[in-house]
């Protein structure tokens, strides 16, 4: 491979490239912790880092299909359920904050900033496979179909988040265990909690990708007038 191809390929994958380092780097602080003290407690967190990536990975898999030849319309509907029904871990390792709690007063601050690494990498990757998504629909429909499908999907996610951290529900559960998973649905729809944690969380949420878009375009605008 010469250094015009590698540049390019680089080039052409640097988000993904920025991410892997950002994953890298919160991986890296937590394996430094678990040498100094000995304790495996944190080591659950590279768990919910890489269910963090299964919905960029799989949305990036459906995209690159979709530019090579067309989905059909009811197998794309299904390609979004699955991505959207994983989605919500992306965003959830934001709430491995509270575990802070339990950290012992001289590791508080290293602690701190090795979940918010996480914290930020989750939130990264999240945001990058929602702009995939984005991009697919209005390529497929049109943008305002597209931001519609986004927010209903930001509002499903943040009701997602909470059945995943005070729930205890996993994404696969609506396969393993659907009848109890239903229940605890149908409950947590008329918990006040739940629907202010929803709420709150979907507002969040879409406006970190409302910016996080804006900041893309601008991005997009400046590369393709860049030497004009």
């Amino acid at each position: 491979m010469t250094l015009d191809k590698i540049l390019r390929y680089l080039q052409s994958n640097s988000k993904f490239a920025l991410l892997a380092l950002v994953s890298a780097s919160s991986v890296a602080l937590l394996f430094f912790r678990i040498i100094v003290t000995q304790n495996l407690g944190f080591i659950f967190m590279t768990w919910n880092l890489f269910l963090a990536w299964v919905p960029l990975f799989y949305i990036k898999w459906v995209w690159e299909r979709e530019l090579t030849r067309r989905t059909p319309t009811f197998l794309l509907w299904i390609h979004l359920v699955v991505w959207l029904l994983f989605f919500p871990n992306a965003p959830y390792i934001i709430t491995d904050l509270l575990h802070i709690r339990a950290t012992p007063e001289n590791m508080v601050w290293y602690d701190a900033v090795m979940i918010f690494t996480f914290a930020v990498a989750g939130f990264l990757t999240g945001l990058y496979s929602i702009r995939i998504v984005h991009r697919l629909l209005t390529r497929r429909w049109n943008e305002y179909a597209a931001w519609l499908i986004i927010v209903i999907s930001m509002f499903l996610s943040g009701f997602g988040v909470f059945l995943g951290r005070y729930g205890r529900w996993n994404s696969w559960d609506i396969v393993s265990n659907p009848i109890a998973l239903s229940r605890g649905i149908m409950k947590s729809m008329i918990d006040p909690f739940a629907i202010k944690h929803t709420f709150t969380f979907s507002f969040v949420l879409m406006l970190l990708y409302f910016a996080f878009h804006i900041f893309a375009e601008l991005n997009r605008n400046e590369s393709t007038h860049k030497y004009s």
